[in-house]
């Protein structure tokens, strides 16, 4: 094993949104910053987009919401972007049928069912506490209103858990996007990968790939010391953790694991996805672009029609099936549900069939939040010990998804820049 003395004021350890936005920040500020990402030849996680002859897969569907802290630190940070506001169209799947939804999504408009579409004069951390479940049985008495309620809580969360999914954040994010909307990008996320890669890297963020951190561990210096793949030891004053929270405690011996991290990787539940991504030379129904299921968890979407992601009358579609936390993917029965599901919203797709790809168990987020928990209260801030900290979607008491993602990576570099 070899040892050396790494110039970097700061390792981050990830590639992914968070590490790459807390690089480009902490680059920014005047830190000499090093990121070492496992993967050889991807960065960005699941954010990278991967182009196949003019079509632009992103990892399951994303859409940038513009209202919120994940959009106004990206722009601080110089990153631009192009695209469309979805909107138009769409339709409701009840019993395998079609109904169109209007402005009001299909609620009646009793209780609080209209108040749900964009919930004002509301203090959300009040509903930290409450289960999605038990704000619907104390809110809403029409079973109708309450299943339509859970399939726009599955589209803006992921989230398909109503009895342990807290509702506080859940009312916030639908506040949020009923403000501003929510883009789709024109080439995919990957924009923003490459974006704050150039970033970065103009203010001399250096990036290795290939490397994977296998161990972390405090020197007499009161920093770290940073065990890499190929044996080599490195070290400096400040880590930040660009992980999921069971990686993340992994990095320690388990005498020395931050009682942070055990308690974080012990709750943490992850919010997970089948995806089916589709690539069609042409759209054989041309008026059916966005589908949402009320009684089956499924999801459909024409993610090409708003933003440049396949050639000129080619289509990019995501079909996908929310899973809960606790059910287990099946792929011999999840991909044909899929299959089936996009045969009745664009019948004939297979004849113009370009390319499929079936991402049968994709994690979308690493913990799913929790009333039992707090809710954003109960997830652990980004600094963890002396120098020591973690960004992600899991992480601080800001917004959920990538917005998490980003919001804690920005509170993580004005701690570190300051201290």
């Amino acid at each position: 094993m070899s040892n050396a003395i790494d110039s970097s004021d700061v390792i981050i350890i990830g590639g992914g949104l968070a590490g790459l936005a807390t690089a480009a920040l902490l680059g920014r500020s005047g830190k000499t910053v090093t990121l070492y990402e496992h993967s050889s030849r991807e960065i960005g996680g699941r954010a990278r987009t991967t182009e196949i002859d003019g079509y632009y897969f992103n990892q399951g569907p994303h859409a940038l919401c513009l209202n919120d802290a994940n959009d106004s630190i990206l722009k601080e940070i110089g990153i631009s972007y192009t695209g469309e506001i979805a909107a138009g169209k769409g339709y409701l799947i009840i019993g395998g049928n079609k109904k169109e939804i209007g402005s009001n999504w299909g609620l009646t408009g009793k209780d609080e069912s209209q108040f749900f579409l964009s919930p004002t004069n509301i203090d959300f951390s009040q509903l930290e506490g409450t289960t999605v479940q038990e704000w619907l049985d104390k809110n809403i008495r029409d079973s109708n209103d309450s299943e339509i309620i859970k399939a726009l809580i599955r589209l803006n969360t992921y989230g398909n858990d109503p009895d342990i999914q807290s509702i506080g954040p859940v009312l916030h994010q639908i506040y949020v996007g009923s403000q501003a909307g929510y883009m789709y990008l024109d080439h995919g996320w990957q924009t923003l990968v490459d974006g704050l890669l150039t970033v970065a890297k103009n203010a001399g963020v250096r990036i290795i790939l290939g490397e994977k951190v296998t161990k972390l561990k405090k020197n007499d210096s009161s920093g770290w010391q940073v065990l890499l793949s190929n044996k080599t030891e490195v070290s400096a004053k400040t880590v930040v953790i660009a992980a999921g929270p069971m990686d993340a405690l992994n990095l320690f011996d388990e005498n020395e694991r931050p009682e942070v991290l055990a308690k974080a990787a012990k709750q943490s539940k992850p919010i997970r996805l089948v995806c089916l991504d589709v690539a069609l030379s042409s759209l054989p129904d041309k008026d059916t672009t966005f589908a949402i299921g009320i009684d089956q968890p499924l999801y459909f979407s024409v993610h090409s029609k708003y933003a440049k992601l396949a050639p000129e009358g080619g289509a990019l579609i995501h079909v996908s099936k929310y899973l809960g936390t606790s059910i287990a993917p099946k792929p011999r029965e999840d991909q044909p549900e899929l299959e089936q599901f996009l045969d009745l919203l664009q019948p004939g797709w297979r004849e113009v069939l370009v390319k499929k790809r079936p991402l049968p168990n994709m994690v979308v987020c690493n913990a799913i939040v929790t009333a039992a928990d707090g809710g954003l209260a109960g997830r652990p801030d980004t600094k963890i010990a002396e120098n020591l900290y973690v960004v992600g979607d899991w992480v601080g008491n800001e917004g959920l998804l990538s917005n998490a993602s980003v919001a804690s990576a920005k509170r993580a570099s004005e701690l570190i820049s300051k201290g």
